[in-house]
């Protein structure tokens, strides 16, 4: 994208004053100089004047059309809907020229992400996605930790989140969009998509009603594997009261847990390779034991390191001022948040939650 000829702050919309619009983005706008918002689209009358009470100059509008005729001075237009409006929102605002940051999910099935991405590569304005999970330190940390090889060959990562909570709200509802998969899970699959490091090969997935109203999952197990041969598990459920590590990692020299705050790393010096094994054919065992024949003695190393060394986070609203203002590329591309879509497609296949 070429670079902008307007200056100062991005003039921003936000569309949809719920727990996104409202909690998420206008919470962070209210702290940043280098974004104003102007203009918010929401049906609710009591939402658009909280906005403009607590937004000097900005405007409300009940109808999403008369917005896109008379956007306040808007440039940038914030997706934070139902789950159902995303694209159709999106392909609106692109066509008439505005810079589009959508709330996940970028869309609820691959059909309508490839219609979404075909008119985004014509468009004038940016295009990107709310996955704001990707600038998690901890997310970061975990790289490096694989990259400095302290945990050998990492071939099994298990993200598990879980709480025992119920609800019946829209997001129950499977005509706007909603279940786990899609407004929870978009999170944990980009997520989980940088650490495999590796295209995706293999996609198995279980999703079950287990605790929640309406007609969509509340419990999701997904199973990944890279072309590296790297294995991923992400259960993300809202039906289990007893807290589970939410990172567990196996590496050929050692194993990462996060407890909370902190990773519990126990490992192998990585500087000393592991003795190579032969293998002993004997049918007979000295001492029926298991393991090692004639023993063997493994020194672990432990410890135990903050999860999240605040200098290892991104900020996403930084990103998206320096693509917009200076041209540069988007962090968050569309069309690395189609393999998270496709991945979701593929986890619904063979379960009875179509999408």
């Amino acid at each position: 994208m070429a670079k902008s000829k307007l200056t100062g702050p991005v003039k921003t919309a936000i569309a949809g004053l719920g727990r996104a619009g409202w909690g998420i983005h206008a919470r962070i706008l209210k702290t940043r100089q280098d974004f104003q918002l102007v203009a918010v689209i929401d049906p609710e009358a009591e939402r658009r004047a909280e906005a403009e009470r607590d937004f000097p100059g900005c405007k409300g509008y009940a109808d999403w059309k008369r917005f896109l005729d008379d956007p306040n001075g808007a440039e940038l237009v914030v997706i934070a809907t139902a789950s159902i409006a995303h694209v159709p929102m999106s392909i609106d605002a692109l066509k008439k020229g505005f810079h589009v940051m959508t709330e996940k999910p970028m869309a609820t099935n691959l059909k309508d992400a490839d219609k979404v991405l075909k008119v985004a590569k014509k468009a004038k304005g940016l295009f990107t996605v709310h996955q704001n999970h990707r600038e998690d330190a901890d997310l970061h940390h975990l790289l490096s930790i694989f990259d400095s090889g302290l945990l050998g060959r990492v071939f099994y990562i298990r993200m598990f989140s879980a709480g025992f909570r119920r609800r019946n709200d829209w997001q129950t509802l499977r005509k706007f969009g909603g279940g786990t998969l899609n407004n929870t899970c978009p999170h944990n699959i980009d997520e989980c998509l940088q650490l495999l490091q590796s295209p995706v090969v293999d996609v198995w997935g279980d999703l079950q009603q287990a605790v929640s109203a309406g007609d969509t999952e509340d419990h999701v197990q997904v199973m990944m594997r890279g072309k590296n041969g790297r294995v991923i598990e992400i259960v993300v459920t809202s039906a289990c009261a007893i807290p589970q590590p939410h990172w567990l990692v196996l590496g050929t020299k050692g194993t990462l847990i996060s407890e909370g705050k902190e990773f519990y790393i126990k490992h192998l010096d990585p500087a000393k390779p592991l003795p190579k094994l032969k293998v002993n054919a004997a049918l007979a065992v000295p001492g029926r034991k298991y393991g090692v024949v004639g023993g063997e003695e493994l020194s672990f190393l432990e410890k135990r390191v903050p999860a999240a060394p605040p200098e290892m986070a991104k900020n996403l609203y930084s990103e998206l001022y320096r693509s917009i203002r200076e041209g540069k590329k988007a962090w968050i591309t569309p069309e690395s948040v189609r393999e998270q879509i496709r991945v979701i497609a593929a986890a619904r296949k063979g379960t009875k939650f179509k999408g």
